[in-house]
């Protein structure tokens, strides 16, 4: 009887402490039914491009090709999800900009990733009574059945979270993107 090799997956995020910082997305159309964070696409499509505010003093600070909160990133890191296969992704331009328009950024795109998946496995540690939405997990075990495939995705759980399928891992690293974290989910702390 043959083993079947399980799919690895990393929990993605961005860090780098001389990051440009943003405030968050304005608030979208709909916004009782619409959210980045609900892994569904919207019911109302927000107007374009999309003005996200760089927090004041943080201007000239690094530009980074992904930013997971707000889930932002550069056309060239849209290009390899959709290059690796992803197909679960709706983005939108954005204006990167501080208060009074003296430095503005364009090429960068709004990501919604389509998919909220309930995927924490029965091995999840968790560190307080919720489970979903807003779970702080101190290791994750994911369940490859409950995935059903997808290379990304918002862990229902904790819907900030954002999991990626180790093809894309590898993909994104072998484009030399910078200040991307790969975390393997059983050493995750989620807060």
């Amino acid at each position: 009887m043959t083993q079947e090799k399980q799919e690895k997956y990393y929990i993605l995020s961005a860090q780098n402490p001389e990051r440009m910082l943003l405030y968050g997305m304005p608030d979208l159309p709909d916004d009782m039914n619409n959210s980045w964070m609900f892994g569904q696409t919207f019911t109302e499509e927000p107007e374009q491009p999309i003005h996200v505010e760089i927090t004041e003093g943080f201007e000239n600070k690094q530009l980074l090709p992904f930013f997971d909160e707000p889930p932002i990133a550069s056309q060239a890191f849209v290009d390899a999800l959709i290059e690796i296969g992803v197909d679960n992704i709706i983005t939108y331009d954005v204006l990167l900009h501080n208060e009074d328009y003296s430095v503005t950024y364009e090429g960068f795109k709004a990501i919604n990733i389509i998919g909220l998946i309930k995927a924490a496995g029965p091995g999840t540690v968790y560190l307080g009574d919720s489970k979903l939405i807003d779970a702080s997990i101190e290791s994750l075990e994911l369940e490859p059945r409950s995935i059903k495939g997808l290379y990304i995705f918002r862990l229902a759980e904790s819907i900030t979270t954002i999991v990626v399928h180790e093809k894309v891992k590898r993909h994104l690293e072998s484009k030399g993107f910078h200040s991307l974290v790969f975390t393997d989910p059983g050493d995750a702390l989620i807060l």
